[in-house]
């Protein structure tokens, strides 16, 4: 046989080169397939943990807000020292052992109890139930931030069988709590405060002491 000849021969090239082509373009496409899939699932859920933490934000100034459109009854509201009573601002400059500055609910189905808790689920309450996940408030006193984290399975049935396990997509998203005028009146208060601490315009304050009338303040303000 004619080594020569048989590089020649152009007959059944098309074919030889099909298989070996084909397949690879096939794979390819499924790839490709499968990603816009998990990143279309991935946008979703980014796009719910986002809407739900800004939600939050936008409406923490009052429980009674709309959750869409930010309206409430007049005159609804939280009264004027919930910040102090349940929002915990006293405690974060204070730095009280054991104080409650965060708020958890579960996703879906959780509910509150505290006022941020309330809060929290209201905003998380229009998610879908097969998305799962929490929502948290922190309150740090200068950075008070909504932060929600969501998972789904993804439904990709081929690939999860050639893994051996099922695929499941997590995202997070946060949101700052922005109160222009309440962040002015806590500058001014880390200021009078600091000043007492150090002695500044006289006798130093205790800061326990302080700490401690403005926990039964707090106290008193919420009951």
């Amino acid at each position: 046989m004619n080594i020569k000849h048989f590089w020649k021969n152009t007959k059944g090239s098309f074919t030889l080169e099909a298989s070996i082509v084909f397949p690879i373009i096939l794979f390819t496409t499924l790839l490709i397939l499968f990603m816009c899939m998990y990143q279309y699932q991935n946008t979703m859920l980014k796009q719910a943990a986002s809407k739900t933490s800004e939600r939050a934000a936008y409406t923490w100034d009052n429980s009674h807000k709309d959750i869409n459109t930010g309206a409430f009854p007049q005159g609804q509201d939280d009264g004027l020292y919930w910040r102090i009573a349940d929002d915990n601002m006293i405690s974060g400059l204070f730095g009280w052992a054991g104080a409650a500055n965060t708020a958890n609910v579960a996703i879906p189905g959780g509910s509150g109890g505290s006022l941020p808790a309330n809060k929290l689920a209201a905003a998380a309450s229009w998610i879908p139930g097969k998305m799962s996940g929490n929502t948290t408030y922190n309150n740090h006193l200068m950075m008070r931030n909504v932060n929600t984290t969501l998972s789904e399975p993804i439904s990709l049935g081929a690939l999860e069988r050639e893994l051996g396990h099922p695929l499941r997509s997590e995202v997070s998203a946060s949101s700052v709590v922005v109160e222009p005028v309440e962040f002015i009146r806590t500058i001014e208060l880390m200021r009078y405060y600091g000043a007492k601490f150090t002695g500044k315009y006289g006798a130093a304050m205790n800061m326990g002491r302080a700490g401690t009338v403005l926990q039964w303040f707090s106290t008193a303000a919420g009951s």
